[in-house]
């Protein structure tokens, strides 16, 4: 018999590259006992002793040397002589699981899985066969295929623990923590030394909520000492508390020893883009999907940016990928249906953009996107239904966040020019011009961002509507934390110790960065800061009244200047 299978795909099972129990219940056939050898799990040759039909000599020779070219390794040649004996023989199941195994090797998993249902046909309820057909749904990235198939499995061999294990990876990819917790709990008091279900299991508690039992099973792996495991595991740990400058020390002390580590990448770049870092953020989305296409977060991430820059084509591609991925994702339909709206696809984008309503009727983006599908399709009674709708939620959504709100007076203040040190108030503007005020700081790198859209709007805008810097404290100051941008940018600052040196910093920012308006410069009590809610950086749009019309955060996520457009060009009509 040839060798079997004896490894698990890459995924959060192998996370950590750890010694798995890799023997399987003896109900599965004998062709799925461990050998010497590594050989991919999916990767199962000829498990029959003899095939089923009679054959020829001449097929018998082409079987035998079709196996030659799998077990050598030229699985494209081997696909192509098992296609010929699936034609010959369209009843024989051994030329169609290899086949399957051929083509599973070069990375067509859809044709694998046809295969794999051929012979599942021909053989009804064989284990080997339900396995490598689970498992290719699962490489394909259709994990909820994937979950039945396992699941199927698990209630033939309930008590095997390799199964147990993919079908909890199933689980966690999905974001069914529940399920995960329910299938391993059990099983971990008979396997404590098993550190791939411990992260499983931990990391299932973690987000649940549970943290106290998860980290008890995450510090299994820690106690192991400093390795590339501990560091991730240390990252995630900060990156669920919210702590991403400290998550992203720790994630790039794991990349330094080992880069190639499945999910480290994916959480790595979500943990740059809660830190202000898009462009290194979609730089480890995408080096994560070069080696795990079927990471969801990745997938998502990434689609994310590349909606955000309106790059909605590309945007496409990793957002089908999520959403196949996870089918009742309201993030990942969301996402989507904004692409395929900004690529003008309405018709595609309509199915979607309703269901996130349906699923999330207090959202004010999910209205807003509705709105803009229907009035692509020339439905404008229903496009001004949604617009109303999103503008009522976004007030309602405002009186949860902190600072002033939209259609609030705008908080006074008195602070001095750089330059000249002559003091402006704030409220000198009213009964005269709307007024734009711009709060952030050289070392904010979203604020830096940002600086080339708020330029261009305010020479359109800025007789009619004056712009205003307001210099706050550093955003990254190099005594607390730099971000990967500044390292990158070469961009580093201490933190202004008194008004005359945050005067200077404020007085090279705008230098740096050739702002076309003036700054002042907030106080060392930081109480213009405070009271507009303001760190790291945002913008607001006052009227001539006084009130404020327009809020965002300047990140690459929040920030789209067409919204502000709008609302400048309204106060600013003649």
């Amino acid at each position: 018999m040839n060798q079997a299978p004896n490894r698990t795909p890459k995924s959060c099972m192998t996370d950590f590259n750890l010694s798995v129990d890799r023997r399987v219940d003896h109900r599965l056939a004998s062709a799925l006992r461990p050998t010497g050898r590594r050989t991919p799990l999916i990767a199962l040759l000829l498990w029959l002793a003899a095939p089923l039909l009679p054959q020829s000599a001449d097929t018998i020779t082409l079987a035998r040397h079709a196996v030659e070219l799998q077990q050598s390794g030229d699985y494209a040649a081997a696909a192509e002589a098992y296609r010929k004996l699936t034609t010959l023989h369209p009843d024989d199941v051994v030329a169609h699981v290899n086949l399957g195994v051929s083509l599973v090797q070069l990375g067509r998993f859809d044709e694998a899985i046809t295969e794999y249902e051929t012979a599942d046909k021909l053989l009804p309820n064989d284990p080997r066969i339900a396995l490598n057909l689970a498992l290719a749904y699962q490489k394909s990235g259709r994990l909820q295929e994937a979950t039945q198939r396992f699941e199927a499995l698990h209630t033939v061999v309930p008590n095997d623990p390799k199964v147990t294990l993919l079908l909890a990876d199933c689980h966690l990819q999905t974001g069914d923590d529940g399920r995960v917790i329910d299938l391993l709990q059990p099983l971990a008091p008979q396997r404590p030394d098993d550190l791939a279900l411990a992260y499983m299991l931990g990391m299932a508690f973690l987000h649940t909520g549970n943290i106290p039992q998860g980290q008890a099973f995450l510090d299994r792996i820690l106690r192991n000492g400093d390795s590339v495991e501990a560091r991730f595991l240390m990252g995630t740990r900060m990156f669920e508390a919210g702590d991403y400058p400290a998550a992203v020390k720790q994630l790039s002390a794991a990349l330094e020893l080992n880069p190639a580590l499945p999910k480290l990448q994916s959480l790595y770049g979500r943990a740059l883009l809660n830190t202000g870092d898009p462009d290194a953020a979609a730089a480890a989305f995408r080096k994560e999907l070069a080696q795990n296409p079927n990471d969801f977060a990745a997938n998502l991430g990434l689609g994310q940016i590349l909606t955000a820059r309106k790059q909605f084509q590309e945007a496409m591609t990793p957002l089908r990928r999520a959403l196949l991925l996870r089918p009742q994702s309201i993030q990942a339909q969301s996402e989507l249906a904004r692409a395929l709206t900004g690529a003008a696809q309405f018709a595609a984008a309509r199915p979607l953009a309703e269901s996130v309503v349906h699923a999330a009727p207090d959202s004010p983006a999910a209205h807003r996107t509705l709105s803009e599908v229907y009035a692509g399709l020339h439905l404008a009674k229903e496009a001004s239904r949604e617009l109303a709708t999103a503008q009522s939620l976004d007030n309602a959504a405002e009186t949860s966040t902190a600072g002033p709100k939209v259609n609030e007076l705008a908080p006074d203040f008195e602070l001095p020019n750089p330059v000249s040190g002559q003091k402006l108030r704030l409220s000198a503007f009213h009964g005269k011009t709307p007024v734009v005020l711009i709060f952030g700081s050289y070392s904010c790198p979203n604020f830096r961002a940002s600086a080339d859209a708020l330029k261009k709007l305010a020479e359109t805008y800025g007789a009619r509507a004056p712009f205003l810097l307001v210099y706050i404290r550093e955003a990254h100051s190099s005594d607390n934390w730099e971000s990967t941008r500044n390292l990158r940018e070469g961009v580093s600052m201490g933190p202004a110790t008194t008004l005359a040196e945050k005067q200077d910093h404020a007085m090279m920012c705008t230098r740096q960065l050739h702002l076309p308006f003036p700054a002042v410069v907030d106080g060392m009590d930081g109480a213009v800061e405070n009271a507009y809610s303001a760190w790291p950086s945002r913008a607001f749009v006052i009227d001539a009244d006084g009130r404020i019309r327009y809020t965002t955060r300047l990140t690459e996520l929040d920030f789209h200047p067409e919204d502000m457009e709008a609302v400048l060009r309204k106060l600013t009509r003649p």
